[in-house]
């Protein structure tokens, strides 16, 4: 868990756009996960002085970018979180409204309960409060009890949940990152297939105080299916497509659409950005 360069870069963003930090919570203790170089460019841009050595935790880089109070949460005091809960379990009414940010900087995949988790998560912001989280959605198999796709915040995040999500990217590990659209607008999956590991960027807001998933969040294309009713008869297939070498060729050229259609260079899906700081 940490704060890494994709999660600096976000935060950095935010805040020259404007977004007060307020009360924070991290989801566990965030290590730094930043060079001493990276660490510094982004105190520059804070206005603060270099520092001649990395802290241990992120609380300082928050506090520099306009944290009022850092808490942290975990479900063991062996980093000494300032609050011990287990995020399986409800958090107390009394954590409700609490934080104007919620930082998780890749503590989710590894919680079981993951929908009594991000509940917790949603329930502790204020209205106008912000979530972020810095996770994984692709080729980190093993590293947790999840990878999460964007399809998955879009529709937790929703504005019947009271929410709105601001930005949602994908970052390579060399710092690429990519804006990606919400497949309920491009009204089709919005799927990645490659070979290198990738994290999802999540910045949503709580716009107002409603009951969260009061209806279980759907996948969108199945909502555009049901809405449409019993799917039409499969048409037949010419007779000549079916011969031994057309049905390979056919068969290639699919393969090829399809890769083109699932990787980050499909442009109807996701678009570069600069993160860099």
């Amino acid at each position: 868990m940490g704060c890494e360069t994709n999660a600096t870069a976000l935060l950095l963003k935010m805040r020259s756009a404007g977004v007060r930090l307020g009360r924070v919570l991290t989801l566990g203790r965030q290590n730094v996960h930043l060079d001493l170089d990276e660490y510094n460019r982004a105190l520059k841009r804070l206005g603060h002085a270099k520092a001649t050595s990395l802290p241990t935790y992120a609380d300082d880089l928050l506090l520099a970018m306009g944290a009022e109070v850092v808490d942290s949460m975990d479900a063991s005091g062996y980093e000494e979180a300032s609050l011990t809960h287990d995020l399986n379990q409800v958090i107390p009414q009394e954590l409700n409204e609490q934080f104007d940010l919620v930082f998780d900087g890749g503590t989710l995949e590894h919680v079981f309960d993951f929908p009594t988790a991000i509940r917790n998560c949603m329930r502790m912001l204020r209205p106008g409060g912000r979530f972020v989280s810095v996770t994984i959605p692709n080729n980190w198999c093993g590293h947790g009890f999840y990878q999460f796709s964007p399809e998955l915040f879009f529709r937790v995040f929703s504005e019947e949940n009271g929410f709105s999500v601001q930005e949602m990217y994908v970052a390579e590990l060399d710092g690429t990152a990519f804006a990606v659209k919400d497949p309920a607008a491009v009204r089709g999956r919005v799927e990645l297939c490659n070979t290198r590991p990738v994290y999802l960027l999540v910045h949503a807001r709580r716009e107002s105080v409603r009951e969260i998933f009061a209806r279980p969040p759907q996948q969108s294309d199945y909502v555009v299916e049901w809405g449409a009713g019993q799917r039409g008869a499969q048409q037949p297939v010419a007779a000549w497509k079916n011969f031994p070498g057309i049905r390979q060729i056919r068969r290639f050229r699919r393969q090829r659409r399809d890769v083109r259609r699932r990787s980050l260079d499909n442009r109807s899906l996701y678009s570069p950005v600069d993160l860099s700081f």
